[in-house]
């Protein structure tokens, strides 16, 4: 299935113990926009796996390139615009103009890089490297090759057998790629809180909030982060249509009288008598309106719960939560308010974490 292409590959390293050959693979990629699905795995000799997908219509290669394109593919992902790349430096847009997914993964002398691009507009300040990939993996079915057919020969272009480092400590594998982090989706599910650095001290979450808001032209995401002694981080990202995401980050501490406040609007039986319910199978989320994810620290437990525009207007698989945001219209316009502060220390984007932990 295409989900699979999205699974970083489960490969181990580069030569057989006792033997003294160089790594054998150098890039696995993976394509898809709304009509297509094509991956590809490169070896150092120029052989290439190649699959590719065109509605119900699979079709599986095996040849092998030039020694020159090998050298042109290596100098290009050597490139620092990609060498030094790293996913969170990977910046998505709240909402996409258009559908492409590109993933590479190579490994870089003792790790595994793997780089997820979810849509055109994160692709866009890397195209100078990305796009020759792609006419590179577009190309492919060109070559001479051998056809095999679907049951034979497809494995979502990974390697077909596991490969040891001579003389090497075992390396961790990628970890499956995370869903978009400013898509619509991922406000079902917050991303888990990270521990705190030991020089950092601890504090108990008393609230979680990831909000998405969509309309036509523009869209909002914003994230909070608040402990019980009333320290907290604010990520807020605004994106035009047609324009980059604009970021702001934000830490500093309420004061009692806020932190009072807080608890009293958190402690309605507005938001307190909601209960969760998982949305059925692969339910979609309404695209057009708001959408909250509220984590409360209560006395018997975390209570999370999703609220949406949408709420009460369901159809089919369509989730519209687990109550109407307005429930939550007050708390909203306290963080609102009270957040994005100059009196607060204002974060430089790199320090961005999603809300995972306090700065």
């Amino acid at each position: 299935m295409r989900c699979l292409a999205f699974v970083i590959l489960a490969v181990a390293l580069a030569a057989c113990e006792g033997e003294t050959r160089p790594y054998p693979y150098v890039l696995r990629i993976s394509h898809e926009t709304y009509d297509d699905y094509s991956c590809a795995l490169l070896q150092t000799s120029g052989a290439f796996h190649l699959e590719f997908a065109h509605g119900g219509d699979v079709r599986v290669h095996e040849g092998t390139t030039n020694l020159e394109d090998v050298k042109k593919i290596q100098r290009i992902l050597e490139r620092p615009e990609l060498s030094e790349l790293s996913q969170r430096q990977i910046e998505e847009p709240i909402f996409s103009g258009r559908t492409e997914k590109l993933q590479l993964t190579t490994y870089r002398s003792d790790r595994w890089q793997d780089l997820f691009f979810q849509s055109i507009e994160s692709e866009e300040r890397f195209k100078e490297s990305l796009d020759p990939l792609v006419e590179w993996l577009d190309g492919l079915r060109k070559l001479p090759h051998k056809e095999l057919s679907e049951d034979e020969g497809k494995q979502n272009c990974l390697p077909p057998r596991k490969i040891v480092l001579k003389k090497r400590e075992a390396v961790s594998f990628p970890d499956a790629v995370a869903p978009n982090p400013l898509g619509i989706k991922s406000a079902l599910k917050l991303p888990p809180l990270v521990a705190a650095t030991p020089a950092i001290p601890s504090a108990t979450p008393l609230l979680r909030v990831l909000s998405v808001v969509v309309g036509g032209s523009d869209a909002r995401q914003f994230c909070a982060l608040i402990a019980d002694n009333g320290r907290f981080r604010y990520e807020n990202h605004l994106q035009k249509a047609s324009k980059p995401v604009h970021s702001e980050l934000f830490a500093g501490h309420l004061s009692l009288d806020e932190l009072s406040r807080l608890r009293s609007l958190l402690d309605t039986p507005e938001l307190a008598n909601i209960q969760h319910h998982e949305p059925r199978g692969t339910a979609a989320v309404p695209v057009m309106g708001n959408l909250l994810n509220l984590s409360i620290a209560r006395p018997d437990g975390v209570q999370n719960i999703v609220l949406s525009s949408g709420y009460g207007r369901e159809f089919g698989t369509v989730y519209g939560g687990d109550g109407d945001i307005r429930s939550a219209a007050k708390l909203l316009e306290f963080l609102n308010h009270r957040l994005p502060e100059e009196k607060d220390g204002k974060l430089d984007n790199s320090a961005r974490n999603e809300c995972t932990a306090l700065p």
